[in-house]
Order: C-alpha cells, then sequence, then structure tokens
C-alpha cells in the first residue's frame, strides 16, 4: 500500500522569469517602505510635535510604511483582488510572526553561532524576508487560478484596447 501525499492547491510557478520579477517586485516595495518609514518618523519628530516621543513616532512611521507595504504588494507585486479584509488580518499576523522570526535569529546567530552583529543582521533579515515573502505569496495574496485569469484577461483586453489605432469616422 503506498501513501499518498496531496499538496494543497499550491500555486505554480509559471516561469522562473516570473518568479524572480516577484520577487524583486517585493523586494523594491520593501525598499520603499523602509523610505516612507524614515521620512514620515523625521516628519513626525520634526515637523508634527512627537519630537519628545520618538517611540510613538517610530509606531505610527511603522504603521504608515506597512499601509505602503499592503498596498502595493496587493496590486502590484501579487496582483490579489481577494477580500481584503482577510488579507489585512492575515497580512498583520504574518508581520508579527516576522517580527519574532527576525528578533530570534538575531538572537540565535549572535548567542549561538557567535557571527558578528553585521552577519547576524543580515541573516535575521533574510529570513524575515523569506517568511514574509512566502506566506504573502501563498497565503495572504493568494491568487488563485480563476483569479488570475480574470486578471490577465482583463488587462489584455485594456492592453490591445490602447494598442489599436483610432477609428475615423467616415
Amino acid at each position: 500500500m503506498t501513501a499518498e501525499v496531496k499538496v494543497a492547491n499550491l500555486p505554480r510557478v509559471a516561469n522562473p522569469r516570473e518568479a524572480f520579477l516577484q520577487v524583486l517586485k517585493y523586494a523594491l516595495v520593501g525598499l520603499s517602505n523602509t523610505a516612507m518609514d524614515a521620512a514620515a518618523y523625521y516628519a513626525l519628530t520634526r515637523w508634527l510635535w512627537l519630537g519628545s516621543l520618538p517611540v510613538l513616532a517610530k509606531g505610527l512611521a511603522y504603521a504608515i510604511g506597512m499601509v505602503n507595504s499592503f498596498h502595493w504588494n496587493r496590486t502590484w507585486t501579487f496582483k490579489s483582488r481577494g477580500n481584503p479584509w482577510r488579507a489585512a488580518a492575515l497580512f498583520i499576523l504574518t508581520h508579527i510572526a516576522a517580527l519574532g522570526i527576525n528578533a530570534g535569529m538575531m538572537a540565535v546567530v549572535l548567542n549561538l553561532w557567535r557571527l558578528p552583529e553585521a552577519g547576524a543582521l543580515v541573516i535575521a533579515t533574510a529570513a524575515a524576508f523569506g517568511w514574509n515573502f512566502a506566506l504573502n505569496k501563498l497565503v495572504v495574496f493568494r491568487v488563485d487560478a480563476a483569479e488570475q485569469e480574470g486578471y490577465n484577461s482583463h488587462h489584455a483586453c485594456r492592453n490591445d484596447s490602447l494598442s489599436d489605432p483610432p477609428r475615423q469616422r467616415g
């Protein structure tokens, strides 16, 4: 008797180039989040009178970066058109877990592996990045085949209509 293992409808990678571009987009969104976080923190502490409350300012700035991340990853990186409230709840839970992974890996790399701080930062960040990307792709912003087909045909129609030359009345 053989045991059959079923993988729960995981999305297939159509081609490696597409997968690479999705990881690249995810990283670019991450960079924009970091820039937005820093800019918001600076604005909150320098111009909006939260200079004496830097921890509160940092929390607000981080939240602004998360909203940016949610929007761009949902609409651009993963092209999800599913329930935004469900996705938002899962997104928050995923990122809370990522914070634990990041801090936990930092502790392991510094205290058990005895690597330098810079190496620990890179490894901890990479672990959190991998976790977040995988969970965002496979769970939070999961796009099923029907949704992807609808997205592709919608955009193909729009692109075709934009490329058609204008018709002359006559």
